[in-house]
């Protein structure tokens, strides 16, 4: 008697029998799925690269790029194919990972039957095809306005890799169910030949075609576009052929791609997000107009020694410390109550005493000044009440109360050249504490600045405008204004007999350039280069003159034009050498 064994060297009529039932069971359980058989990459026709050849034919197995190893531009037949599949349905959930959220069944697995795939597509499922699921079909989208969407949301995906299926062999051990994994189509450049198809498809023609004849009102596929006939079309008339085309105009109707993806939404996204990006910064780099440039150290130290701090910022000197006579005004001065019959109320005030007055008036006799006049035009001051901290002792006993002063704060407006009652200011490369400084070096005698244009007890004073931006000058940041907003003139010649400090805008130069005069010679101070943050060609920044550069080159080697504005996937191509070596090498 022979030996038993379910398994047969070759496929029998127990393999053909239980073939059959598999086939029947996915027949009557299983869902359609239309196919969309990929045929092969596009002919990329002559070219000179080696890495992406000329094909005899077109073939599934072709390579497009050889360096890179992709099929880009991928041709699907027009014919669908329908067959029967099965997979799992799965509720659409989503895995909170240590990696953050994750969509956790965007991928199914569906098996197909081996020998029916074989019969209906000629050959197994590969990467590269596409399926539509009919049963997924959205019949109710969320905007149901039927010129967006005139036809029902259909549910494509791609397959991605195939191999028998676990579950498909049976107990002769020959495999019977082909498994594929599909992953949800995106709108793509691989894909495009799928998407672009019309959705009304009951005028659709296909691909042109040079030897048929189209008649008027029928739509066809040139290229990566559709065109609609306007009247009976001669075989061999391309669109294009003829400036203007008799025959042809582009379709304006919705094909997939414009109801299935997300391209014109997110270009509308993008838009949207970019007019805000140029409404919150509308331009680059950042501004700087907001910000005052403190005034440097000067060419010179008190001593007469040249300074290693040019343009740097130096520090306010409180004149406090320094007025001459060693007589700070912040001790002078009794707040009193005067009563009046021309006041309703009792009003406070200050008293200033005669000899502090005296002392003021005698510093500045040569001058000339009604200090009494000076004085009335000058303060307008607000009272308030300041609480001193109490004094503790180190055992933590001491007064409960801090004791409560009545303080001044000028507040009124500040009249002429004057500041302060002394009438004394210090400049900022001015060193208060140096030996035998008298408030006149380095300049000579009766050199000093009187200006009353910020706080009396801190003061800036700036002998000529600033050099630069100092700390607020960076990359894109020019606008060809000063700093601090001082005025300059503007021209295409520099003006004839300028002053020390004085500002010059050229508008002759490409960016403008914004001069100083030195008193010797004109400085460059900055560029006009801060520019809005589109880049357009209107712009004077190396981003857009350079980088976004549209213009074409004229090469006279070739008598034609090369675009300056190059992609990326022409940067690689490799020019043959035209004059190969003579010993072959």
């Amino acid at each position: 008697m022979p030996r038993l064994s379910l398994y047969r060297e070759q496929k029998q009529n127990d393999y053909r029998f239980l073939d059959r039932i598999i086939s029947e069971q996915l027949t009557v359980g299983g869902t359609d799925l239309y196919i969309h058989k990929y045929a092969g990459p596009m002919d990329q026709g002559p070219s000179n690269d080696f890495t992406q050849p000329e094909y005899s034919a077109m073939d599934p197995t072709n390579i497009q790029d050889l360096l890179f190893l992709e099929n880009r531009d991928r041709k699907y037949e027009k014919d669908i194919y329908r067959l029967r599949g099965h997979y799992n349905v799965q509720n659409l959930d989503f895995d909170l990972s240590q990696f953050g959220l994750f969509l956790s069944n965007d991928t199914i697995f569906i098996n197909v039957h081996y020998n029916d795939m074989i019969d209906i597509l000629g050959r197994k499922m590969m990467v590269g095809d596409v399926i539509e699921l009919p049963h997924l079909l959205d019949y109710n989208p969320l905007d149901d306005n039927p010129t967006e969407f005139p036809t029902a949301l259909k549910r494509f995906y791609q397959v991605t890799d195939a191999n028998y299926g676990s579950e498909g062999f049976a107990i002769d051990w020959y495999p019977h169910l082909w498994r594929i994994k599909c992953e949800k189509l995106v709108d793509s450049q691989e894909f495009a030949d799928v998407l672009r198809d019309p959705v009304d498809k009951d005028n659709y023609l296909g691909d042109w075609d040079k030897n048929k004849t189209y008649p008027a009102g029928y739509v066809m596929t040139f290229g990566d576009k559709n065109y609609l006939a306007l009247q009976e079309v001669p075989a061999g008339t391309k669109p294009g052929a003829t400036d203007p085309d008799p025959f042809w105009v582009l379709d304006t109707g919705k094909t997939l791609k414009d109801v299935l993806g997300r391209y014109n939404e997110n270009l509308r996204i993008n838009d949207a997000n970019l007019k805000e990006a140029a409404r919150i910064v509308p331009k680059a780099g950042y501004d700087t107009s907001d910000l005052y440039v403190v005034p440097g150290y000067g060419i010179f130290e008190a001593n007469g020694v040249p300074s290693n701090k040019e343009n740097q910022p130096a520090p306010p000197v409180d004149i406090r410390s320094w007025m001459p006579g060693n007589n700070p005004l912040s001790s002078t001065g009794e707040v009193i109550t005067m009563k009046s019959e021309k006041y309703k109320y009792d009003s406070s005030g200050i008293r200033i005493p005669k000899e502090v007055i005296d002392v003021m008036q005698a510093k500045h006799k040569e001058q000339d000044i009604d200090l009494e006049a000076m004085i009335e035009k000058f303060v307008q001051a607000n009272l308030s009440i300041a609480v001193e901290a109490p004094e503790m002792s180190s055992t933590g006993s001491g007064q409960l109360e801090g004791t409560k002063l009545l303080t001044v704060n000028i507040s009124g407006p500040v009249v002429g050249p004057y500041g302060t009652a002394d009438n004394t200011y210090a400049t900022a490369d001015q060193d208060p504490t140096a030996a035998g400084f008298t408030g006149t070096e380095p300049y000579g005698p009766n050199t000093m600045d009187y200006r009353a244009d910020c706080d009396p007890r801190f003061q800036y004073i700036a002998r000529s405008t600033p050099r630069d931006f100092g700390y607020t000058s960076g990359y894109l940041s020019g606008e060809g204004t000063p700093p601090n907003g001082l005025p300059a003139g503007a021209g295409i010649s520099f003006p004839a007999s300028p002053q020390v400090g004085d500002y010059f805008l050229r508008i002759d130069y490409t960016p403008n350039v914004l001069y100083r005069w030195s008193g010797t010679l004109w400085l460059r101070v900055s560029e006009d280069v801060r520019t809005t943050t589109g880049y357009t060609s209107e712009d004077t920044s190396q981003l857009s003159g350079f980088i976004n550069n549209d213009a074409n080159i004229f090469v006279q080697q070739t008598g034609g034009n090369v675009s300056s504005a190059q992609g990326l996937s022409s940067i690689l191509d490799i020019a043959p050498d035209d004059n190969p070596p003579s010993d072959g090498t």
